[in-house]
Order: structure tokens, then sequence, then C-alpha cells
């Protein structure tokens, strides 16, 4: 895929436009500015009474705006990329390219993944002041940055599939951004509605068991459980990456014969489709 020149392209077209740099500059300036308020605020001006307690406190509300605000960032970069080469009538030229369907549809990810992952790498430095403070251990840092990486290139994924199905840029903007939703609210509500359900029914001991699963496809929740701030299985994050990997896999069939019905010829009832979805 190193070699994929739609890949190339994309990099090329994202990061020479005027949006690139003010997203940068705009982000890392707001970030810093919540930084250094939530560190003002915990030690009221007095740097010699902080304590690591407070700077976890400020690592774990940084991390989670984090996480809320790529989340909702992503699909504005990749729920137009396909229908937006539809619409533009330049996706009959990129399919007569040598690049196979799901070559097409990583090139897609990748790019539309890159700024999003640059935004997280241009905040390190601020991680660095939980350090500073004795607030957390490199291993949570590693594992949160971990994570926000690999959330993000899941909902670009989803994201750029649900472009590539849609005909128009509104439907998959609103299907990616419907999904975000249901990872971020729809969950988060579920979840904790079947906690309160098990904690005040003592023969609802299911309730509590979904719960747990439910909130385990929750990205803010999974960030919560890497960071030990809430009680849950460490492992909670295996359930995240395997579900969403399974809708990521549902989705690409449709994808691909959305671009390509040939890429399918061994479903006959499909290749017989009309291709008038080219453009």
């Amino acid at each position: 895929m190193i070699r994929n020149p739609l890949l190339h392209k994309e990099f090329r077209q994202r990061m020479r436009t005027n949006r690139a740099p003010v997203v940068i500059v705009g982000y890392l300036a707001s970030m810093s500015a919540l930084t250094f308020f939530l560190l003002y605020e915990n030690v009221q001006g007095q740097l010699l009474q902080f304590q690591p307690a407070r700077s976890e406190q400020v690592f774990f509300v940084l991390s989670l705006m984090q996480m809320a605000v790529v989340a909702f960032l992503t699909p504005a970069f990749a729920a137009g990329s396909i229908s937006g080469e539809r619409e533009r009538r330049t996706l009959a030229v990129l399919l007569t390219t040598p690049i196979s369907p799901l070559g097409i549809l990583v090139g897609k990810v990748l790019s539309s993944s890159a700024l999003l992952i640059l935004l997280l790498v241009v905040t390190l430095p601020l991680y660095s002041l939980v350090f500073l403070f004795g607030g957390a251990v490199p291993q949570e840092v590693v594992a949160v940055i971990a994570f926000q990486l690999f959330t993000i290139v899941i909902i670009a994924a989803i994201s750029v599939l649900w472009s590539s199905i849609a005909l128009r840029s509104g439907w998959s903007t609103v299907l990616a951004y419907a999904t975000v939703g249901w990872m971020v609210f729809v969950t988060g509500f579920v979840g904790y509605g079947l906690n309160f359900i098990a904690q005040h029914s003592p023969v609802a001991y299911f309730a509590g068991r979904w719960a747990e699963r439910v909130l385990s496809l929750n990205p803010l929740w999974i960030e919560a459980v890497l960071e030990k701030a809430v009680r849950a299985d460490p492992h909670d994050w295996v359930w995240f990456a395997v579900f969403y990997s399974a809708v990521c896999l549902v989705l690409l069939g449709p994808a691909v014969w959305r671009l390509r019905p040939q890429a399918l010829y061994w479903l006959p009832w499909l290749v017989r489709a009309e291709e008038k979805h080219y453009q």
C-alpha cells in the first residue's frame, strides 16, 4: 500500500491546502489553552502545591476531550471521500487505473486519517506536562495514544465505506455521524442505564453484564478504563477492536460492489446488476 499512487496524490492535495495548517494551529492552540487552564485551576496559581493526583485529573480530562474532538472531526474528513469523487465525475477515471477497489478504499482511509493523526502528534508535548508533575506512567500515555490512533482509523474506515455505499455526500455524512453518535452517545446512555438497573435490582444480574459489554463499545469508556479511572476489565478494548473491525468487514462487501461490481464475479446475481452507480 506504500506505493499506492492514490495515497500519494491524496497526501499532497490535503497537506498543500490552506486548511491543513489552519486546523493544526487552531487545534494545538485550543488544546494548549485548555491544558494550561486546567493546570492553573488545579493549583490556583500555587505551583508548589501541585500534587500528582491533580496532574492525573488533567491527563484524564485532556485525553477524553481529545478523543471526543477527533471522533467527531474524522467523519468531516472521510465521509465525502468516495461520494465526492462520484459527484465531481472523477470516479470513473479513478476506476480506470490499475488500483484495485480495496486499494482505493485503503488509500482513502489512510489519507483521511493522516491529518487527524498529525493532530495527535502535535499534542504530544502537552502530555509531557503530566510526566513533569508525576501524574501518569508512560505505559498509560502510550496505551491512550495508541487507542486514539486506532479509533481514528476505525472511524475513518467506517466513514469511507459509508461514502462508497451511499450515492451522495449528504447521506454518507449522515451515516458516518450516526455511527459516531452510536459509539459515543447511544452506547453510553444504554450502558449506564443497564448499570443503573443492575445496581437497584438484585434480580437483574444480567443487566450488569450487558452494561459492561455495551460500555466496552464506547471509546470514551475505553479511555477511562485504560487510565484506570473506572473499575472494569482492562481488556475491554479487545471487544471494542473486534466489534468495530467486524463492522468494517460487513460494510466492505457492499462498498467494493459499489465501486466495481465485477470484483464480486463469483456472485452471479450481483454481477448482473446494473453498473450505473459508477458515477
